[in-house]
């Protein structure tokens, strides 16, 4: 299996677990010291963060370290490939979303077949495949890790 890292910009994995085991961890901690409502507060309120952050990172991006997530557009004659593309995702995962995007604007253009897989849930999955970050653009045999610019897409597509 060729994979290739085209991106630091990535979600690892373990982090993405770690949000979906700590911030409930850290509710029942906050509902046991200070009362269930408490708790209750730091669960609404760490979730609606989560979503914000992905929301708004575009925008931030650059201020929590991660620079530009800026696409690289590339004009794409239209042709049908038939190809069947796998984006596999993360719901926590900010980049996803990105290149999501990026490859239902293509998906027309190239005329390849999109799925998506969320393996938040699904660690046999994610051990099966050997994956350590997300979002991955698999396609046969061939994969692609990270936050790939539209440019990036269309040329790992090609091949």
């Amino acid at each position: 299996m060729d994979k290739e890292a085209v991106s630091k910009q990535q979600c690892s994995l373990w982090a993405v677990w770690l949000t979906w085991l700590g911030l409930p961890a850290l509710a029942v901690i906050v509902g046991l010291g200070l009362g269930w409502p408490a708790g209750v507060f730091v669960l609404l309120v760490g979730v609606v963060a989560q979503l914000g952050y992905v929301r708004w990172f575009p925008r931030i991006s650059r201020w929590v370290g991660y620079g530009s997530v800026a696409d690289e557009l590339v004009d794409v004659v239209s042709s049908s490939s038939g190809a069947r593309v796998t984006l596999y995702t993360a719901n926590v995962c900010p980049f996803c979303p990105l290149v999501r995007d990026r490859l239902e604007r293509l998906r027309p253009k190239l005329g390849f077949e999109l799925r998506e897989v969320d393996v938040t849930f699904r660690p046999a999955l994610v051990q099966s495949k050997g994956f350590r970050a997300v979002p991955v653009v698999e396609v046969d045999d061939r994969q692609v890790v990270g936050n790939v610019t539209s440019a990036q897409l269309v040329a790992f597509l090609a091949n």
